[in-house]
């Protein structure tokens, strides 16, 4: 991950991850039903496309909430830390 764009990084990440998922359970759930090998290969495509539109647009709130709150707890990790070593 390069040094400032994490929050750019995970959120391609997880989208990859989205669509690569969808990609796989449609392929499987199509072919299992006894559809022709193209057309769930195209339903699969369609639905990793979908996919990754729907992951840039919910994953980039989600991953600046989880960046957020790490840094948040980190911080509040210090103060506890920092105050902790005074009181010795």
């Amino acid at each position: 991950m390069k040094s400032g764009n994490g929050s750019q990084e995970l959120t391609r990440l997880a989208t990859a991850y989205f669509a690569s998922i969808a990609f796989a359970v449609t392929f499987l759930v199509g072919s299992l039903c006894g559809v022709d090998g193209g057309t769930a290969l195209l339903r699969s495509v369609t639905a990793a496309a979908i996919a990754i539109v729907v992951g840039y647009l919910l994953a980039a709130p989600v991953v600046d909430v989880i960046l957020a709150a790490m840094a948040r707890d980190e911080a509040a990790r210090q103060v506890a830390e920092q105050a902790k070593e005074e009181d010795e």
